[in-house]
């Protein structure tokens, strides 16, 4: 017997990046492609672990890449999976990216857009003010894009720390996506997600595959914490 995932305190969250066959990606976003041939039999295996187990799957995508719309979110569609996608909004319209009219599309499919910055910068390395601007830019580009309010958001690299995460809540997201692998908890903001690329194809399995436990719930609830405390320590 298969579980209800709509009843479930917990999600798997999955990243992508790149999904086409011959890549758009250039430089060090090379270390994230992956072609879609490779990841559509893993996300169907993801997928039957959280049917089995009751959890919820969600996949998110980052950077605006084209195989968003063209591969991405059709299997999204086609399985029901949730989806979120992270948009740097310099990107947009670039070679191998997104226009505006493409998020606009996702959301008519049910998809959420998320804030991931204007420039794709580590928030983590820049002065506050750069930090604000780049937020307050990449929100404000996409609001404009979509026409409503957008309150997901996603740091760049997917580095952050207590400073980071403050500021972010304060803003009034409500959900924050971070490169962690582990359950996420449905009822917490921070959202570890784990990153489907070459050589953690077997970590992120193992995730799927088992039963998430209150370790994972009181991991989730205590990363605010651990964060601040890290961060206290002077580590990122």
């Amino acid at each position: 017997m298969t579980a209800d995932p709509g009843t479930s305190r917990f999600e798997l969250i999955v990243g992508v990046h790149d999904l086409a066959e011959e890549p758009d990606a250039r430089g060090e976003e090379l270390n994230s492609w992956m072609p879609f041939s490779a990841v559509e039999p893993l996300l169907a295996t993801l997928l039957q672990y959280c049917r089995q187990s009751g959890t919820r799957l969600r996949v998110t995508s980052d950077d605006a890449f084209r195989s968003d719309i063209e591969l991405l979110a059709p299997w999204l569609v086609r399985h029901g999976v949730a989806g979120a996608f992270f948009v740097p909004t310099r990107y947009l319209g670039q070679p191998g990216r997104m226009s505006g009219d493409d998020l606009r599309a996702l959301v008519a499919l049910g998809m959420d857009i998320g804030v991931h910055g204007a420039r794709h910068i580590d928030w983590t390395a820049v002065s506050e003010q750069e930090f604000l601007d780049d937020v307050h830019e990449g929100r404000g580009a996409l609001e404009s894009i979509l026409g409503k309010s957008v309150d997901v958001v996603a740091p760049p690299f997917g580095r952050f720390n207590a400073r980071i995460l403050d500021r972010l809540l304060a803003m009034g997201f409500r959900e924050l996506h971070i490169c962690r692998p582990g359950h996420a908890l449905v009822s917490v903001a921070l959202k570890p997600r784990n990153m489907l690329k070459t050589g953690n194809v077997p970590a992120v399995l193992a995730v799927g595959s088992r039963q998430a436990t209150w370790r994972d719930a009181a991991r989730c609830r205590l990363r605010p914490l651990s964060t601040r405390l890290r961060s206290l320590a002077g580590a990122s």
